[in-house]
């Protein structure tokens, strides 16, 4: 349950954040909203009304919608169709470039905050009765030394344990900044899943800096923009794998935060939870530009052929395409659903 209320919550927060781009960038722009909902409908209540544009609460509670004046006929004043050809495409770009900026903010929260220091190692628990327990080891202390030996990833510390079985390993950790020694003996024999010494460990969080963070969520972005771009070509040449050539359906998408919400070393979900988010943001926002009619690039390419030949395509076989190209998309997304039923996304 913990899992899909945290997957209700991202989901909606996306293509909330993504509806929201286009509505302010609307309203900047004066084209007429006529509608603001939270969530899909049916509609549950109307909140308020404010310049012409209702604000409602709906039913599925899955992000939101905007619903503008106009939006496929150019006959009507202060409509989408009616503007320019700038406002038009800068209200249609707005969607994806709101997801690109909740990206931003998941990447740069998670190297900010959330980043695990993968030179240190942290303890996150300790088993009951355990050697660790024993010699006083708890849960957020840090290995600084074993044996005399720094301490500078899981396997140092594991060769450190192996080398000491049966006989006495001294220790040193930081705790609360300030360094402890302990000694204990690791066992030979041991429970399975405890390990010799009965502790469970993991990666403090590093301390990156805000500039540091942010160029790391840019990189973070532009790697995996620079992948999407660069599929359909692996695809061609059969370099691609399986997996990278599978679209996510809402479960792949509800899987994929379920996995890095219940990854075992508590102390690191948060920074996978939040890189998660922000590649689905970054793959909504590069979805939506596709140019398939019904989605935000399809749109933009009818403007774009308008600017080309310098006349509008008749609103009616717009009107068509984009109905053809909602059909498309449903189909689309009933067959990546069932895939992800039939065929799950493997995950780490």
């Amino acid at each position: 349950m913990t899992d899909f209320l945290l997957f209700v919550v991202v989901l909606g927060t996306l293509i909330l954040g993504h509806e929201l781009g286009h509505f302010l960038v609307a309203k900047w722009r004066g084209v007429k909203i006529e509608e603001f909902g939270i969530g899909f409908p049916p509609r549950l209540a109307t909140l308020f009304a404010l310049d012409g544009t209702e604000y409602t609460l709906n039913w599925i509670p899955f992000g939101g919608f905007v619903r503008p004046a106009g939006e496929n006929d150019p006959d009507v004043p202060d409509g989408l169709a009616a503007s320019s050809k700038l406002t038009r495409t800068l209200v249609l770009i707005a969607g994806p470039a709101a997801n690109i900026l909740l990206a931003f903010a998941a990447f740069i929260f998670a190297f900010k905050f959330a980043a695990p220091d993968v030179d240190r190692v942290l303890v996150t628990d300790t088993v009951p009765g355990s050697p660790a327990q024993t010699a006083g080891i708890l849960p957020g202390d840090i290995v600084e030394s074993a044996a005399g030996v720094e301490i500078d990833s899981f396997q140092s510390l594991q060769s450190a344990i192996r080398d000491h079985l049966g006989e006495p390993l001294d220790m040193v950790l930081l705790r609360d900044g300030e360094r402890i020694s302990v000694r204990l003996v690791p066992r030979v024999d041991f429970p399975e899943g405890q390990g010799p010494i009965g502790a469970t460990l993991g990666y403090p969080p590093d301390q990156l800096g805000w500039l540091e963070s942010a160029k790391l969520s840019i990189d973070s972005i532009r790697t995996q923009v620079v992948a999407i771009m660069q599929l359909p070509g692996r695809i061609i040449s059969g370099a691609a794998t399986e997996q990278e050539t599978r679209v996510a359906g809402l479960k792949g998408i509800h899987d994929m935060i379920a996995w890095a919400s219940d990854i075992d070393q508590s102390a690191q979900r948060p920074f996978f939870t939040l890189n998660i988010v922000g590649v689905i943001s970054v793959g909504l926002a590069l979805a939506n530009l596709l140019p398939i009619p019904a989605l935000d690039g399809g749109r933009l390419l009818f403007v774009f052929i308008e600017l080309v030949i310098g006349r509008r395509i008749s609103p009616r076989i717009e009107g068509y395409a984009h109905a053809l190209g909602f059909l498309l998309l449903l189909a689309l997304m009933v067959y990546f659903n069932l895939q992800d039923f039939v065929n799950p996304i493997e995950l780490p």
